[in-house]
Parts: C-alpha cells; sequence; structure tokens
C-alpha cells in the first residue's frame, strides 16, 4: 500500500517539479518495499530522484539491479565516462566463455542496461555533454555486436567448425555498421541498421560442412536473435538490417565480390547517400578488412574521384521526397523525420559531403558534427549556418535521447502528456515545458531555412518569364538559324544574327557528339538558362562562343552541366569571366574542376596571399599517404591550377596590381617546385637511401638545391611561363654514395631526382601539366651535366660563362632545397658578377645580343607595337638594367642584391648610377607595359598593341638606351 506523500522520504522528492513527485515517490515506495536504503550523499539523491523523475527505464534498471549500483556509486564508476576497456573486457570474457544461448541473452541484456544507467546518470547530472553520450552509447552498441558475433560463432562452431577459404585462412563473418551507428551518433534506444559481409568463397571445416554463405546465413540469423528478442530482461537492439544489396529481397549475407558488382551494377542515389556512414564494426582492428572493404570497394562507389554535381539530381528527388513525405504524413511534431527535423540536418551535411568528398578526403567522415565543421567555407556552407546547425543538431539530438530515456523506446514525436513534457523539461535543464518547446520551434525553424535553402531546391517553372519559355520552345524544336534570329531580335539581343548561327552549329555537333540521354537531358535545361545570361551582354556573340567551347568539352562529364544548371550564380561568374577574358574561359574549358572555385563568391575580391596558398596546399594534402606519390602529384596539379585561376580572376578584376600578380604566381610555382622535390626526394630515399659523402672532416649529407633563373628567379612569372631550372648538389670527397641496400652513387641519385623531379612538373595528368620546365642555362647548356656540383658551376662561372650568361645570372635566386647550396649558390652569384664580369666588351657583348634577338623576335610592324621585344619595349629596359647593374656591380655591389628589374632600378638610383627621375620613369613605364601585358595575356591575345600607344613611354626608352649605349 503507498504511503500518502508526507510519510516519503522528502529528500528525494523535494528537488523534483510537482508534476513529477507522483511517479518519484511511487517508485521510491516500491525501493523501500525491497528494504533498500536510499544513497547518504544529497548531492547522490538529487541526481537519482531527477534520474527517477525523468526516466521509467532507469527506474526499473535500478530496482532491479540496486545493489550493484550502489556499490559503482560508492567506487565512484559514475564520475568519468564508461570505459571502453569494460566493455572489451565483458566480450571477452563473454566470447572465451561456454554459456548457452539463454545465458549469452541474459548477460548482454544485463551488461547493456547497467551502461545505459551510466550513460543516463552522467546525462542527468550535468557530467557528458552530446558528443560523449552519443560516442558512448554507439561504443556500447559496437560492444555488444561483438560479443553477439563471438558467441554466435562459437555456437555454430561447435557443430559446423570455422569457415575457411581455399588457402585454409579463417573467414570472418564482417559486419558493416550503417546510419547513426555507423556515424558514432546512436540513439539511446535506436534501431541498429546492419549489413552482414564476408570476404570470400570457402567452406566450413567441421563434421558437417557448410559453405561461407550457409555458415554466414546461419550466423547472421543467430546474432540477430541474440540481440533483439525480447525476454524477461528486455532486449539489446532492434536490428534493421534493410540497406544490404536488393533490401528485403536480397540475401541476409553478401560476399564483398557480390557487394562490388551489387555497387557498380545496380548503387542508387540514396544508396551512396547511406554509405556515407557505413563502418566496420568487426572484425575490429583489422586493417586488411577495413582497406579492402572501405577503401576498395565502398569509398570508390560514394565519393567520386573530382566534384560530383551530377548527383544533384537525385539529391534534389530525395530533398523532393522528403518534403513530400512530410506533407502527405502527420509529421509536425516528429523531431526527426519532421519539417525542420533531424533528418534534414543529415541531408544538408550527406549531400554536401557526395558533392565534395571525392576531391576532399577531410569530408568523408561519417560523424555529423566533424563534417559539418569541415563544410564551412568554400566546402558549401557559410560560418554562421554550420554553427546554428549544429546548435539545432544538439539541441534535437538531445531532446531525441531524452525522449526514447523515458520508458527505453524508439519515440520521436513530440509528447502531448504533460508528466512526460515534465519529464523532458527536467531532463533537459529548462525551467518549463513552455520554455523547452520555445527552444524546439525556433531551432526546428533554423533547420528549416537552411534545408529550403539548400543548394538542391526545386525551381518553380510555372514561373518562368516569356522569354525563357520561348528559348526551352526554340531548343526543344531543334529550330533554325532564322526563328532564333527572330526570336532573339524581338527580344533585344546584341548579335542576334551571329547568335542564332553559332547556336545552330552548336546544336548539330552536340547531336553528333553521342551524348547519353542524361546529358541530353540535362544540355536541355542549360542552353535556356545560358541564353537568359547573355540577354543584356555588350558581347553576347562573343561571349556564347567562349562558353560553349566549355559546354562541349563537358558534355561527357554531364555531372557539370548539373553545376551550372542548379546553381545560377555560378552560371552568372562564369559567363561575366568568358565575357572579360578568353585566358580564363580556355582554363576552365581545358580544367573544367575550375567550376568548383566559382562556387565563392567572394572570388574576385578574395585576398591571396602566400600563406593562404601554402594552407591550401597543407589542407589538400593533409590525408594523402606520403608513399602515394601518384596521388600527391594529381593533388599539387589540382591546387596549381585553382590557384592559377584564383590569381587570373584577381587580376582581372583589377583587385591584384600588376607586380603582386607576379608575385603571387612566384609564389605559387615556389610552392610547387618544394613539394614536388620532397616527393621525389622520398620516393627515391625509399628505394635507395640518403646521399652521403666522406670528406676530411668526416661524413655528412650530400645536399641538393633548385636555382630559378628568368621570370621566376626575376620575380615576374606569368602565365604559362616556363621555369627556368638549374640543379646543383655538393656531394664531395672519397667516397660518395647513399647509404641504402640498394645504393647509388650520388651523381646518378641526384640526376634521378632532377629527372624524377622534372617527370612530376612536366607530366600531363588530369589537371593537365604543372610547368614546362627549361634547364639550358645549365653551365654548358643541353651537352652539360643535369646537375652540377657546387664547384664545378663556380669553375664555370671562373672560366667558361659569356656575357649573356652573367646577364642571366642576376635573374637566378635559390628557391627549393638545401640551405647549404643555397648560401653557396648567392656566394658564387656575388663573386661572379663582381669581379669576373669582362667589362671592357660588356657594351659590345650587349648590344651585340640585343641586335640579335630584335632582329630574330621583334613583331612590330607599322600597324603594331611589340611590347616584348619592339623598341623601346620590355626587352629595351630589361637589357638597359642588366647592362648598367653589371657595370657598376664592382664597385656598388649593392646593385646585384636583387634579381628583379623594379628593385634593381632602385638601387641603381640609389648607388647613383642612374639619375632618379630617370628610374622613377622607368619602372612606371615597365609597370605599365606589364599591366597592358598581362590584360593581352588573360584575352590570349599576342603582346601588340597599337602603333600609337605608349609612344611617349618608347621614345623615353629609346632616348635613354641611346644616352647609355652612345
Amino acid at each position: 500500500m503507498a504511503r500518502d506523500e508526507q510519510s516519503l522520504p522528502e529528500k528525494l522528492i523535494s528537488g523534483v517539479p510537482p508534476a513529477l513527485r507522483a511517479v518519484t515517490g511511487q517508485w521510491g515506495e516500491r525501493l523501500l518495499s525491497q528494504h533498500a536504503r536510499l544513497p547518504s550523499s544529497g548531492e547522490h539523491l538529487a541526481t537519482l530522484a531527477r534520474l527517477v523523475a525523468t526516466s521509467e527505464f532507469a527506474g526499473s534498471v535500478l530496482l532491479r539491479n540496486w545493489d550493484w549500483f550502489q556499490s559503482a556509486l560508492a567506487r565512484g564508476d559514475f564520475r568519468k565516462p564508461p570505459a571502453a576497456r569494460e566493455i572489451d573486457d565483458f566480450v571477452t570474457e563473454l566470447r572465451s566463455g561456454d554459456s548457452q544461448e539463454g545465458a549469452i541473452k541474459g548477460r548482454l541484456r544485463e551488461f547493456r542496461n547497467r551502461r545505459l544507467l551510466h550513460i543516463l546518470w552522467r546525462n542527468i547530472d550535468g557530467s557528458a555533454d552530446l558528443a560523449e553520450a552519443l560516442m558512448s552509447l554507439s561504443q556500447l552498441a559496437d560492444g555488444m555486436i561483438a560479443a553477439a558475433e563471438g558467441c554466435s560463432r562459437r555456437l555454430l562452431e561447435d557443430r559446423f567448425g570455422t569457415p575457411r577459404d581455399a588457402n585454409g585462412d579463417p573467414l570472418p563473418l564482417v559486419v558493416l555498421a550503417m546510419g547513426k551507428l555507423g556515424g558514432y551518433e546512436l540513439n539511446f534506444s535506436s534501431d541498429i541498421d546492419l549489413v552482414f559481409l564476408y570476404r570470400g568463397e570457402g567452406e566450413s571445416d567441421g563434421a558437417r560442412k557448410l559453405s561461407a554463405h550457409e555458415y554466414f546465413t546461419r550466423q547472421a540469423r543467430l546474432l540477430i536473435m541474440l540481440l533483439e528478442e525480447v525476454t524477461a530482461d528486455g532486449f539489446v537492439y532492434r536490428v534493421d538490417t534493410r540497406l544490404r544489396p536488393f533490401g528485403e529481397s536480397g540475401p541476409p549475407v553478401t560476399s564483398f565480390v557480390s557487394l562490388e558488382s551489387y555497387l557498380l551494377q545496380h548503387g542508387r542515389g540514396w544508396e551512396r547517400y547511406a554509405y556515407i556512414k557505413a563502418r566496420v564494426v568487426t572484425p575490429p582492428g583489422d586493417a586488411d578488412v577495413v582497406r579492402e572493404l572501405m577503401h576498395d570497394i565502398i569509398e570508390p562507389f560514394v565519393y567520386r574521384r573530382y566534384l560530383d554535381y551530377g548527383v544533384f539530381e537525385s539529391l534534389r528527388d530525395m530533398k523532393s521526397l522528403i518534403s513530400a513525405e512530410v506533407k502527405k504524413r502527420e509529421l509536425a511534431s516528429n523531431i526527426k523525420l519532421g519539417p525542420g527535423g533531424i533528418r534534414e540536418i543529415e541531408f544538408i551535411a550527406q549531400s554536401l559531403q557526395l558533392v565534395r568528398g571525392g576531391s576532399n578526403p577531410a569530408l568523408r567522415s561519417p560523424q555529423l558534427q566533424k563534417v559539418l565543421p569541415a563544410l564551412a567555407g568554400k566546402h558549401g556552407l557559410a560560418a554562421a549556418a554550420v554553427r546554428e546547425l549544429l546548435q539545432a543538431y544538439v539541441c534535437l539530438r538531445r531532446f531525441e535521447n531524452a525522449l526514447q530515456a523515458i520508458n527505453d523506446r524508439q519515440r520521436h514525436d513530440i509528447p502531448r502528456d504533460p508528466v512526460e513534457q515534465a519529464r523532458l523539461a527536467l531532463a533537459l535543464g529548462h525551467g518549463s515545458w513552455e520554455s523547452l518547446h520555445e527552444e524546439l520551434l525556433a531551432q526546428r525553424a533554423c533547420v528549416s531555412r537552411h534545408f529550403d535553402n539548400l543548394l538542391f531546391g526545386l525551381r518553380d517553372d510555372a514561373s518562368a518569364s516569356g522569354l525563357s519559355r520561348a528559348l526551352v520552345t526554340l531548343w526543344e524544336s531543334d529550330a533554325g538559324e532564322d526563328e532564333w534570329q527572330a526570336a532573339l531580335h524581338a527580344h533585344g539581343y546584341r548579335d542576334a544574327g551571329e547568335l542564332a548561327s553559332t547556336l545552330v552549329k552548336f546544336a548539330k555537333t552536340s547531336i553528333g557528339s553521342r551524348m547519353d540521354k542524361t546529358a541530353e537531358r540535362r544540355l536541355g535545361r542549360l542552353m535556356p538558362l545560358l541564353l537568359r545570361e547573355l540577354e543584356n551582354r555588350q558581347h553576347p556573340a562573343r561571349t556564347l562562343e567562349r562558353n560553349l567551347r566549355i559546354v562541349s568539352q563537358i558534355l561527357r562529364r554531364s555531372a557539370y552541366l548539373s553545376l551550372l544548371i542548379e546553381n545560377p550564380a555560378v552560371l552568372g561568374r562564369l559567363v561575366a569571366l568568358c565575357e572579360e577574358s578568353a585566358y580564363l574561359a580556355e582554363e576552365i574549358a581545358r580544367y573544367p574542376q575550375l567550376l568548383d572555385e566559382l562556387f565563392d563568391p567572394r572570388l574576385s575580391s578574395a585576398s591571396i596571399t602566400a600563406a593562404a596558398m601554402r594552407a591550401d596546399l597543407d589542407d589538400r594534402l593533409r590525408n594523402i599517404d606520403e608513399a602515394d606519390s601518384e596521388r600527391r602529384i594529381e593533388t599539387l596539379g589540382q591546387f596549381q591550377r585553382a590557384n592559377l585561376f584564383r590569381i587570373a580572376v584577381a587580376d582581372h578584376s583589377g583587385n591584384l596590381p600588376v607586380m603582386k600578380v607576379s608575385d603571387r604566381l612566384t609564389e605559387l610555382a615556389e610552392l610547387v617546385l618544394v613539394q614536388a622535390l620532397d616527393t621525389a626526394w622520398s620516393d627515391l630515399t625509399k628505394k635507395h637511401g640518403f646521399p652521403i659523402c666522406s670528406t676530411p672532416e668526416g661524413e655528412r649529407p650530400a645536399g641538393f638545391g633548385i636555382v630559378a633563373y628568368g621570370k621566376l628567379g626575376g620575380m615576374e612569372l606569368s602565365y604559362r611561363s616556363d621555369l627556368d631550372l638549374v640543379f646543383l648538389h655538393d656531394s664531395a670527397g672519397e667516397r660518395q654514395q647513399t647509404d641504402g641496400r640498394n645504393a647509388l652513387d650520388n651523381s646518378v641519385f641526384f640526376s634521378r631526382l632532377a629527372t624524377r623531379l622534372t617527370h612530376f612538373l612536366t607530366t600531363q595528368t588530369a589537371s593537365g601539366a604543372l610547368y614546362e620546365v627549361d634547364t639550358r642555362l645549365r653551365p654548358s647548356g643541353r651537352s652539360g651535366l643535369l646537375v652540377s656540383s657546387v664547384d664545378g658551376f663556380e669553375r664555370y662561372q671562373e672560366d667558361n660563362a659569356w656575357t649573356w650568361e652573367h646577364q642571366a645570372l642576376l635573374r637566378s635566386r635559390p628557391v627549393a632545397g638545401d640551405a647549404v647550396i643555397a648560401r653557396e649558390f648567392e656566394r658564387i652569384r656575388s663573386e661572379t658578377l663582381r669581379f669576373r664580369v669582362r667589362r671592357a666588351a660588356l657594351r659590345d657583348d650587349v648590344l651585340s645580343m640585343r641586335d640579335k634577338m630584335r632582329t630574330e623576335l621583334d613583331c612590330s610592324s607599322k600597324d603594331n607595337f611589340d611590347l616584348k621585344q619592339g623598341s623601346g619595349g620590355i626587352a629595351d629596359i630589361e637589357f638597359l638594367v642588366q647592362y648598367l647593374v653589371l657595370q657598376n656591380a664592382a664597385e656598388h655591389p649593392a646593385v646585384i642584391h636583387y634579381p628583379d628589374n623594379i628593385r634593381q632600378l632602385g638601387t641603381l638610383g640609389a648607388a647613383g648610377c642612374l639619375a632618379e627621375r630617370d628610374v622613377v620613369s622607368l619602372q612606371q613605364i615597365y609597370k605599365a607595359y606589364r599591366l597592358c601585358l598581362h590584360r593581352l595575356a588573360l584575352d590570349e591575345q599576342a603582346p601588340l598593341v597599337a602603333h600609337g600607344q605608349f609612344a611617349d613611354e618608347r621614345q623615353f626608352v629609346a632616348e635613354l638606351w641611346q644616352r647609355e649605349f652612345s
């Protein structure tokens, strides 16, 4: 008989809201009827009261396990998170024991319930955050699955033996966790989504033999029964296997080969989405299984190698189904499936993972709370959106767990019962249900907003303008040139005739390109959108032609068509760039993956720095094995191409001054050189060891360095510039050999290193070649060694270098490799330019070389002026500066300090070798020439301007030239 409230222990119910005092008091009566005693600690008693008040499940577990609970409390077990080691010990004990089916079920359920009580206690007393709770719940499930797998196998081995492959090696049952368990995000009372697999065919070795498939089918069924059968002690987990190949109609277990075949032939968009969260649970820690299953089979299915915009359509369909389900079903109060629910947050994250995970390994985690922050910025979500979604996720998942903990049921609907509402408010630290409900509404509204704004939103075709409908009709009806011209002219398009002609020619060409049906459908959707973008352009015909070159290149990679269809802002940026820059249009046509760069609206205004580029490269390489040189160089190519494009856009928009453009292009090349050298060095040292040389002072490592000449050396790199490189080493002494098993002479090692580095830089990959490399400026040119010793390089400069080589040396500097070699090169350069220049013949040598170049290379005419080679142009300024620096280097060493023209001019002025006003004028003229040259390069035009352009500047340079060389 229940006592009245006044006779109950006041301490137990004093901190409980009035609505929950009755249920808490009833539990206390039941406990006292067992002659049990309440905890003496006031803190423990308060937590116990809140726990019992908020969870009927916890109350019942406590009543059945009171002595265990009191002991755990006394030991302080609940002061720290549940230890994974305790699960491992339990699994090992149960798997290695001799318990039969009934006892196994009892042990599993007892351990599960006690562990859940531990997790709930820490949630209620505020010790655990959501991340701890989800991880603890997931680790518990992993352990229970491992225990059930081991016990089910032991029970079968008694009758059928061990399944083995053709080599006699044991075959394990591989359990793949999907869904929330796969992402270490399990609910308090969640189903577990499992797929059962085995590596290969074989049979068991017992008295009664079974095929591997039959054996593992029996084991999977037994494992499921051990977990989900409801006994007097409850259940462990409900198991859902519908995500296996062919779903409910498919076999319960599948071989790796069959899974791979299924995914390749039958895998659908929603399955790619689902397999994002796939994770191997058993056998635990088997690296071979993980590599073969996850890296070789599942990841290639889920993540395409490059940005996967082709998935947009299937994701949009999935989004439509989600929205339709919400409207059709009564889901308004469902925090998982309803509007603004958990599923919408998951869809946002996993959709962007599918699109971008192939090119960014950092996005391949199954854990949503790790993935969302990685999606911030250029990866698809604004930083503010990420913060809001994470906040909403924490709120909704905490509510979900508290709801399910009430009575250990998988529930997602917001309760209407006042007692349950009071339980949830207390569990989640709210003073009232109204306060909690208001927070839920606000968080769900925030999620709905982001879900509706997702890139994959549906267009409302009914609202399309008359022009849009007309363009669709013309394209779908295969209209002729006259029809196109009339329609475009009627809607005010410039160049209507040229546009019509270009469209008809493209339509005929595209029809003959053997597009598949998907690409044909996407092209039909894109063309009207593209034409709409041309409506008010100044040069629509030129712009259309450039855009169609890009479209032609992506017809057979039609995922990129989806990118443009689904993202009007990206299409608008593409059209704008193509209108102004043939170079940028050509770059995108050659490397369509650059379309991803157009996602960032800050593209033309973003700050580009060496530090930002270095961070970008580090981010791209972070998850790539150092031994995988092919993939590292491919990634290096993607990095170089993307940053080259960003620099060109900033240059084109005027946000990056011409000298800064050269700086950024130079810094980009240096980053690429350093990384390519590191990769080549790593490859060779793994095979042959490190180069060592013996000297009178003892053994020391031999170093390798790269010296840049020309535009890279002078920090004036331009688009598509070659890299003029010279390779040096400092190996010397009697013994010069690598220290590996497969040893090489150091000279051979360094030659192979330079060859491999050059191969990395010049080989065509999917991202194009990194750079063209020219090594003809090495000592003795093509007839000389590819890699020179530092001593040999110095001897050559002393005895054999020509004046033109001294001119080249002015524009040289070390850019990669060993610091000792860099210092030695700087010494040799300084001494050579100061003391080894034949100054008596300098004037005649420089004039002779300039006359020869002008005769062979000057493309000026009566109508055009050659910016580079014409009289008074860039080359004249460069030769004039080189002559003055070489002439004065002995007396004024400071003039050789810098390798670039602008700063060399500055040192000439500071040393009094050239009048300051002449210095300033030459610097301004040189910058103006360079800016014009950049603009021409961006529009793929030759370095020619109208003959009258730069007339005053050319005259000034010519007069100064005449004065200095007279």
